[in-house]
């Protein structure tokens, strides 16, 4: 089952009043935090909600990898408009990323109809978590300044576009020493969960990403010089050597 964890903000949205009456889909918490709510056949997310220049706009991330969605111009208290762009936008990624990495198509779709199997429902509870949301208030930033600099609220491609970009950025969770990128963390666990590899076939189809994504990066930046061992990287000429600098 498919949970959306909400922040007061959301469980506003999710919420209407009709003839004095207050409506809503959340439903009670069986558990107090998200953290005790273990059941593997659970995927938990928490949604957050705010208004960008008059429009609402909704960020889901996903609780163990931080991988985010979001979404824009949305009808208060529209539940049913909400799951329907959440999993249009969801299935969207789920070719981008699985195609990246070389993965043909009867095998994404086949992870895709895995997953509508084992979560056919969905619930919405009233709870949220500091960590996950700690993370949400980064993207909240970031999408804040795409919109006032781009000169509107992103949609449609647009929202893709910037879902990529903060499911990029370097992330960490309390108790963890190492940092991830969401992007790579989420991948992986689709490609388990749903994509029917074992580990050692996931973190393969990972490395190999790290490995493409780190190419794209030297063949946009020639002016590095990236030598074939990445131990020797020659400077160019108004590029200052730290390791040179700091024995100074």
């Amino acid at each position: 089952m498919l949970i959306l964890n909400c922040t007061k903000a959301a469980a506003d949205f999710f919420s209407t009043t009709k003839k004095g009456k207050k409506i809503s889909v959340l439903e009670p918490a069986p558990k107090q935090t998200i953290a005790e709510s273990n059941d593997p056949a659970q995927w938990q997310w928490l949604v957050h909600a705010i208004k960008v220049k008059g429009k609402n706009v909704l960020v889901a991330m996903d609780y163990q990898t931080r991988f985010s969605i979001t979404l824009s111009a949305l009808k208060k208290g529209d539940d049913g408009s909400f799951m329907n762009s959440f999993e249009h936008h969801l299935t969207v990624h789920i070719h981008e990323m699985m195609t990246a990495v070389n993965v043909d198509s009867q095998t994404i779709d086949a992870s895709l109809e895995r997953y509508r199997h084992q979560h056919n429902r969905c619930a919405f509870y009233s709870r949220g978590d500091r960590s996950v949301q700690a993370h949400i208030n980064d993207v909240v930033w970031h999408f804040r300044r795409c919109a006032y600099d781009g000169g509107d609220v992103p949609t449609e491609v647009d929202l893709i576009g910037f879902d990529i970009f903060v499911n990029q950025i370097l992330r960490k969770r309390q108790a963890e020493k190492d940092y991830f990128i969401p992007q790579h963390e989420f991948l992986h666990a689709w490609l388990i969960d749903y994509g029917e590899y074992n580990t050692a076939q996931a973190d393969a189809c990972i490395d190999g990403l790290r490995a493409k994504e780190r190419a794209d990066f030297a063949a946009r930046h020639p002016e590095l010089n990236y030598s074939s061992d990445p131990t020797d990287m020659q400077c160019s000429n108004n590029v200052i050597a730290l390791d040179a600098y700091r024995k100074k």
